[in-house]
């Protein structure tokens, strides 16, 4: 019923259906940490490569966005340790 209402005229739901990639990468995203398991989405894929690529396991559809799932090793991992830089609210949010 969701995706009858998100087609336009020609039958295209790509905007909704790439909404609701998005939303269920977030709560993925969120169980994985939950978990204490480490993840890294990845946009900007070669999608035409890995549509190539796993053509047979897509069975018709299409990768738009990739997800790294793992632990990190804490002997190698020197960036863990690392103090994160950020910038101050002040430099990126404007008061209006």
């Amino acid at each position: 019923m969701f995706a009858k209402l998100n087609t336009d005229g020609t039958g295209n739901t790509s905007s909704w259906k790439k909404a609701q990639t998005y939303l269920a990468l977030g709560n993925t995203l969120h169980t994985l940490a939950r978990l204490k398991i480490d993840s890294t989405p990845m946009e900007g894929i070669d999608t035409d490569l890995v549509n190539e690529e796993f053509k047979k396991e897509l069975d018709g559809y299409q990768c738009d966005v990739a997800l790294a799932i793992g632990y990190h090793h804490p002997r190698e991992d020197y960036n863990e340790k690392l103090p994160k830089s950020r910038r101050s609210p002040d430099s990126i949010l404007m008061h209006i």
